[in-house]
């Protein structure tokens, strides 16, 4: 029995062939870093560490499918914008920047990670004229839909602007997933409960599950260095994800169930064990607990 709806097995079905991800460093930044203002967990590459981030786009998805095509066959690309906020930028650059990614036939999606209010028409308009290319997927961060932690976490950005935008993304036919912070100190069961709730009225199409890690030099390494924030056990975080996904629509797409930290600079992350162990701790309470995503999806007049 599939208890959740994995995303390697729906890009499968979508386009017949193993799907990669090629995570991308376009050199943009975000409006909260300029104000001197970043969100209290973000690094000094905005989560874009895994990127070759020293070399243009083209050469970053040239070396990664070189990479891939070593290990796999049959394998299709998806250039992923992942760095800071990639619609922060002239239409211009933005448009000679996703254009470098379309390196040829085998790259069949763009995937643009960015804030909800940095979605304006203009923007909207710019890569739905991708769309007769490849497809256009939209990551669009929130992580709680609590608007108090949102204060604390300094997204600038309110629970109001982030339904707002995806509301005119779906409109337009792209395909939405959001980033969520399963364990984060200032949320409780019920904040979790009602993300999952959100999300799936907002019929949004993908979810990615993070777990809160602290790297070292941000304005949450300092707290926490303090002494002025603690972190739940993972056992905690098993147990909120499985109710997570206990109270989501069963037709969304989990991206992620557990972060992938930095290797440097981290004061903390995920309870020192490895992805895989944390994603074999779920797997078995979902098992153990008899459930799965969507058992709890009937709060919904549809």
């Amino acid at each position: 029995m599939a208890r959740y709806r994995k995303l390697s097995e729906y890009l499968r079905e979508r386009y017949k062939s193993r799907v990669q991800k090629i995570p991308i460093y376009a050199g943009f930044t975000c409006p909260n870093r300029l104000k001197g203002e970043p969100c209290i967990y973000c690094d000094s590459t905005g989560s874009g560490f895994s990127t070759l981030m020293n070399l243009s786009i083209r050469d970053q998805i040239l070396t990664w499918k070189d990479r891939f095509k070593k290990k796999y066959k049959n394998v299709k690309f998806i250039a992923y914008f992942q760095a800071f906020s990639n619609t922060f930028a002239s239409m211009d650059v933005l448009r000679r920047k996703y254009e470098e990614a379309l390196v040829d036939d085998e790259i069949v999606a763009l995937d643009i990670s960015t804030r909800p209010d940095l979605l304006q028409e203009e923007i909207l308009d710019l890569l739905e004229s991708f769309k007769s290319r490849v497809d256009v997927f939209l990551d669009i961060g929130l992580q709680t839909v609590n608007y108090k932690t949102l204060k604390i976490l300094k997204r600038h950005h309110t629970l109001a602007e982030f339904i707002d935008g995806v509301s005119r993304a779906k409109r337009r036919g792209f395909e939405v997933t959001t980033h969520v912070i399963a364990n984060l100190p200032w949320d409780d069961l019920e904040d979790v409960i009602e993300t999952a709730k959100v999300i799936s009225a907002l019929g949004i199409d993908g979810v990615k599950v993070h777990s809160l890690y602290v790297v070292k030099g941000t304005e949450l390494g300092n707290m926490y260095e303090r002494g002025e924030v603690s972190i739940g056990s993972l056992e905690e975080y098993v147990q909120r994800v499985v109710t997570f996904l206990e109270y989501l629509d069963p037709s969304i797409v989990i991206h992620r169930l557990v972060a992938d930290p930095p290797k440097t600079g981290i004061l903390f992350g995920n309870w020192g064990v490895s992805k895989l162990e944390i994603i074999n701790a779920i797997e078995k309470e979902l098992e153990d607990r008899d459930t799965y995503q969507g058992k709890k999806f009937d709060y919904l007049n549809r």
